[in-house]
């Protein structure tokens, strides 16, 4: 039986559940502009790290909520008025809060040991908002257990709708006032609570003592000062000093003409007479580089807005390796996907082409250079040979081919100048993958090729990647010979390389090298080549790259992947991390050759991803075992409880990020990736934690859940990607749709299980539940972070089937889970 304290009732039903729907809402919404400022910051991706941010904070309040639930219990109505409160005042603040300690820059995280003493600052920092909120639903949940079913469906209801909100916020409102936007949900809370008089009204006390009136003043105003603050006088993210665009603004007279956000990023174009275009430009170019303005995305460069001029002879592409296809062969009909700002475009129309598809996904950009701004591209995307096409690249070529197919295909550049650190070696490239490599081969005419331009690196690392995955196609296509198929050119700055269709000719090979000489271009691949052709005009430090691309297209490239320091193979869809080259068995080779110092540059995004699972595996433990000490819980069987909320914890945050994976694959962006699966699993788990309010907590129905949910993750687990792909070509609004049909049943079943695991403990157990939901939380801070690594390693198959098995593990834990089972039998 609840005990007294906990079963009354300091606020109405309705009350408690507006209070919980406000301050959910605000916070998932807060997750996701967190996300974009860390994009601007630091670099994009950041979903699963803002999660975990996010969810420590509620899993620290489940911890807080243990150990002093007592006098929290009894100070219960203060308490979490002052909660919603400092909600809604850390959300106005936390941009400016973590901008006080210092400047952090993860660039410099393996060079500067004080960046350490900042990432720590930052993530304290961001976890606030989340700690408040997440101690106030604790709070309800462990004061409200009899009605948790209706309270955890307005928490995940309110979660849902904040998620696709901000996302409609995200295109109207700039991102620097979003802050102050978003502390008002909580604030609401704040005056709902207030407002309510709860059991007080009954019993004839008054809600209004001076203290009272004082404490309700002091709350309204700190509200007050922070939503000012944040609003007229906002923060902006401010880009790393190693992003493109820092340099750009460091030459002289540069400035800002344009900057937007919306969903996709931050967008800026930059001016400045210094600003010369110059992308890999054969040293034979006798004319200055023009001067043009650069566009920006997040700070990471975008593209140069260039001239277009459909009479001009030359273009300035074609003084550059992305000529060779046009050297090769004249396509009528070229695809240029990942446009950007229609660099492609235009060159692809000078080289004579008679239609041109630009696929850009970015569709904030795309309407910025076609319809707002079009003079920029002298009116490029007004040309009647130009199709613009606002879709992922992926999209595109899940459709069905045209007529004769397409003559050539311009996939997205690799690499950037002077390369990267490795940031972005946890993104997925689904455009990268051997199925969509395939995909653009469905779509060639007899005649077509594919092209991808690569920037120079050291080790070389994409451009193998690359050659590894167009090996196996040719040998799944059943081509004997693969050099007949290729062919590349390589400058001091890119290679290009082509993959045809047909076997290229005698002839088409003596055309490229004619350009080749002309440009102080060396082939790479070719058939006939003469080694002394490879370093002719561009020497390499290290000419054993030669080596390597001959054994993988002429030997066994099963072989030459195991034996490489980097990891080469193909990527698939189920593992889609093209940038993504660390093995970590290699790690002391590479530090020997490259020394300690530089290893952690050569990807730093893996191994920051790997610093934050260490750093949020020790705090969870640390956190978890805490309220073990002294004399905390009244009762005993303490294991079940830890292994139940471990499974659920575990098991959902798995399967929700592996969900994002696959979305991005679907939908074409990470963030609307992000909303969309957060919005339907919390919707559709709210609906389940509603219907969950019908089942006797003490039955045997729960394992039975929680099994049901293990064997329905396993069928996910094998079927969803297929049918993903099989839909992919689907209008958004129908793929919208198909994403809530396939994830409403999941998102049901489990939405079942926490509420009704804290009522299991509600019959004999009540002390556990703050610890319950501390565990719940923390676990899923761990698999959040875990889920991004895993996914490089065994696939997003393989982590959705580790989280059937978490909730294997919760299926049999319920059978103990809170004595409840025991005293029924």
């Amino acid at each position: 039986m609840i005990d007294r304290a906990i079963d009354r009732r300091p606020f109405s039903d309705r009350s408690l559940a507006a209070a919980l729907a406000f301050v959910s809402a605000s916070a998932i919404a807060h997750q996701i502009v967190i996300m974009q400022m860390l994009s601007i910051a630091q670099w994009d991706r950041f979903a699963s790290m803002v999660i975990s941010m996010a969810m420590l904070g509620f899993g620290a309040a489940g911890t807080v909520a243990t150990i002093f639930r007592d006098r929290l219990r009894r100070a219960i109505r203060p308490a979490l008025m002052l909660l919603c409160a400092g909600t809604a005042v850390a959300i106005a603040l936390t941009p400016r809060l973590s901008a006080l300690p210092g400047s952090f820059d993860a660039f410099l995280l393996f060079y500067d040991r004080s960046q350490m003493g900042l990432l720590a600052a930052v993530y304290l920092w961001y976890c606030l908002p989340f700690f408040f909120a997440g101690l106030a639903v604790t709070l309800v949940f462990y004061t409200s257990v009899d009605r948790v079913g209706m309270l955890y469906a307005a928490n995940l209801g309110g979660s849902g709708v904040g998620a696709v909100a901000v996302i409609a916020l995200l295109w109207i409102v700039p991102l620097e006032y979003l802050p102050a936007l978003l502390a008002l949900p909580p604030a609401a809370a704040t005056v709902v609570l207030i407002a309510d008089r709860g059991d007080r009204g009954t019993r004839g006390e008054s809600a209004w003592r001076p203290s009272t009136v004082a404490v309700t003043a002091a709350m309204i105003g700190a509200i007050g000062a922070a939503v000012s603050i944040a609003a007229f006088a906002p923060v902006r993210a401010q880009p790393s000093e190693y992003k493109e665009i820092s340099a750009a603004l460091q030459l002289p007279g540069a400035t800002i003409v344009h900057r937007s956000t919306s969903p996709h990023g931050e967008l800026s174009v930059v001016r400045a007479d210094a600003l010369r275009v110059s992308p890999g430009l054969s040293l034979t170019y006798r004319d200055e580089p023009p001067v043009r303005d650069a566009a920006f995305v997040n700070g990471e460069y975008f593209g140069p807005l260039l001239r277009f001029d459909p009479d001009a002879a030359d273009h300035l592409l074609g003084f550059t390796t992305r000529a060779a296809p046009y050297a090769l062969r004249s396509p009528a009909s070229v695809v240029v996907l990942s446009a950007a700002t229609g660099a492609g475009v235009s060159h692809a129309l000078s080289a004579g082409a008679r239609s041109v598809v630009a696929v850009e996904p970015n569709r904030h950009a795309a309407s910025l250079l076609s319809r707002h701004h079009p003079e920029w591209l002298d009116s490029l995307y007004s040309d009647p040979r130009v199709t613009l096409l606002i879709e992922s690249p992926r999209t595109f070529l899940s459709q069905s081919a045209t007529d004769g197919g397409h003559d050539l295909i311009v996939a997205a550049e690799l690499g950037s100048f002077g390369g990267n650190a490795g940031v972005d070696s946890l993104h997925e490239r689904f455009d990268l993958t051997l199925e969509a490599f395939e995909r653009a081969w469905s779509l060639l005419s007899p005649d077509g090729m594919v092209a991808v331009t690569v920037w120079a690196e050291e080790p070389a690392r994409l451009s193998l990647r690359l050659l590894a995955t167009w090996r196996r196609l040719l040998d799944r296509a059943g081509v004997e010979d693969p050099v007949d198929h290729l062919l590349a050119v390589r400058s001091w700055a890119t290679t290009t390389f082509v993959l045809s269709r047909r076997a290229i000719s005698d002839g088409e090979i003596a055309a490229v090298r004619r350009f080749a000489d002309a440009m102080g271009f060396d082939p790479l691949v070719m058939r006939g080549i003469d080694p002394i052709e490879r370093d002719r005009y561009n020497r390499l430090p290290d000419d054993s790259v030669f080596d390597t691309v001959d054994a993988i297209l002429t030997g066994d490239p099963q072989e030459v992947v195991g034996e490489y320091a980097f990891d080469i193979g193909p990527t698939r869809d189920d593992r889609p991390f093209f940038l993504r080259f660390l093995k970590v068995t290699a790690i002391g080779r590479l530090s020997n050759a490259y020394g300690p110092r530089t290893v952690p540059y050569l990807e730093i995004g893996t191994l920051l991803g790997f610093l934050t699972l260490i750093q949020i595996i020790v705090v969870a433990t640390v956190l978890i075992v805490v309220p073990l000490s002294g004399r905390r819980f009244r009762s005993g069987a303490r294991l079940p409880t830890l292994l139940f909320f471990s499974g659920t914890g575990t098991g959902f945050m798995l399967f929700e990020i592996v969900l994002i994976g696959q979305l991005v694959l679907f939908l074409g962006q990470p963030v609307y990736a992000t909303a969309v699966v957060i919005a339907v699993l919390l919707v559709g788990s709210g609906t389940g934690s509603l219907l969950s309010s019908r089942i006797d907590a003490a039955s045997p129905a729960l394992p039975r859940i929680a099994a049901v949910a293990a064997v329905v993750l396993l069928c996910y687990a094998l079927a969803l990607m297929p049918v993903l792909r099989f839909l992919i070509a689907l209008p958004v609004a129908v793929k919208v749709a198909a994403v809530v049909i396939l994830l409403s049943v999941p998102a049901v079943v489990l939405g079942m299980l926490f509420p009704l695991g804290l009522r299991r403990l509600a019959a004999g157990r009540t002390d556990h539940i703050p610890w319950a939901c501390a565990i719940d939380s923390l676990l899923s801070v761990t698999a959040a972070v875990a889920a991004g690594l895993l996914a490089v390693g065994i696939g997003f198959s393989l982590v959705t089937a580790l989280a059937a098995c978490a909730y294997g593990v919760a299926a049999a834990a319920a059978t103990r889970l809170g004595g409840a089972l025991r005293s029924r039998l």
